[in-house]
């Protein structure tokens, strides 16, 4: 255990998604030392290979994980750190947090990769400054969260606003792709739903402005459950679809129709929606931060 100054240290951070693991040595300036990344295939093989990564490394003061979901981050559950129901193959209740924590042997924290995301951003990235930060992530699937000064927000479970209902736009009869509730948002919007409903790759379709806004009216509804839900300060959009140059700015302007005037602070808010600062490493700076939240306690 390294009990000197934190700027000391180094954190593991893993940041685990259904196609890949991304796994980097980080410094104590969220800096990364070095990384690899791990196709995700079945559960045993892929932690073995980040295992495997680290152990070729010097060795990390903690780890920190922020991974996809549905994910039990109840600390009370026996399940804890495991993997809920997922329609990833293999993947349904494997224990993620054991894995690594007894492969690695340095302490461990865990948290879905959105709320990493959200974390991340609010200390470091376009969310600095704010109170409240919802952070949502369109690409494979689609996850939120919300940052409460710098903490997730979650009861017993972690928030899913990805699967909320939403009202179909006028004229779309697009039956929706979720495994579980087919029109969800998730399965309107996500970029397997984009390429199902136009048979398109969504890289190819960047100069389709009725595709981006039928999109931006979607992901509007789930601003606007923000707005009356948690009434964040700001809304930050990231991943593959939702950090598209001008995505923020199509859904702030849906969200000033959707939410038609009713709200206290938000109504006349055209700076609620913005793309988010970190990229593509916010989850991962997000993981390293809950590791530096570990040795921070030792101090």
């Amino acid at each position: 255990m390294n009990d000197g100054p934190i700027s000391k240290s180094v954190f593991a951070a893993v940041e685990a998604g259904g196609t890949k693991f991304r796994a980097a040595l980080m410094s104590a300036s969220f800096e990364i030392i070095d990384e690899a990344w791990i196709p995700t295939t079945q559960p045993i093989e892929t932690t073995e290979a980040v295992i495997a990564f680290f152990s070729s490394l010097q060795r990390a003061d903690a780890l920190g994980i922020a991974s996809f979901g549905p994910l039990v981050v109840d600390p009370e559950s026996p399940n804890y750190g495991s993997l809920a129901d997922t329609p990833k193959p293999g993947w349904s209740q494997f224990g993620l947090l054991r894995r690594l924590q007894e492969g690695l042997g340095v302490p461990c924290a865990i948290q879905t990769d959105v709320e990493a995301a959200a974390v991340a951003e609010h200390q470091l990235g376009a969310g600095q400054g704010f109170s409240s930060v919802g952070y949502v992530t369109v690409g494979t699937g689609i996850g939120a969260a919300v940052a409460i000064d710098g903490t997730p927000f979650r009861g017993r479970d972690h928030t899913e606003l990805g699967h909320i209902p939403i009202r179909r736009i006028d004229g779309d009869d697009f039956e929706g792709i979720c495994p579980f509730h087919g029109d969800c948002l998730e399965g309107m919007a996500s970029g397997p739903a984009i390429a199902k409903r136009w048979n398109c790759d969504p890289a190819q379709l960047d100069e389709r402005d009725d595709v981006w806004d039928l999109e931006a009216k979607y992901l509007a509804q789930l601003v606007r459950v923000y707005a009356y839900s948690f009434a964040p300060d700001i809304v930050l959009f990231g991943g593959g679809v939702g950090a598209r140059p001008d995505m923020a700015q199509r859904v702030q302007k849906c969200v000033a129709a959707d939410l038609a005037g009713y709200s206290v602070s938000h109504a006349q808010n055209d700076q609620l929606v913005k793309r988010a600062g970190l990229g593509s490493n916010a989850g991962l700076v997000g993981a390293a931060l809950s590791a530096a939240e570990i040795v921070r306690g030792w101090q």
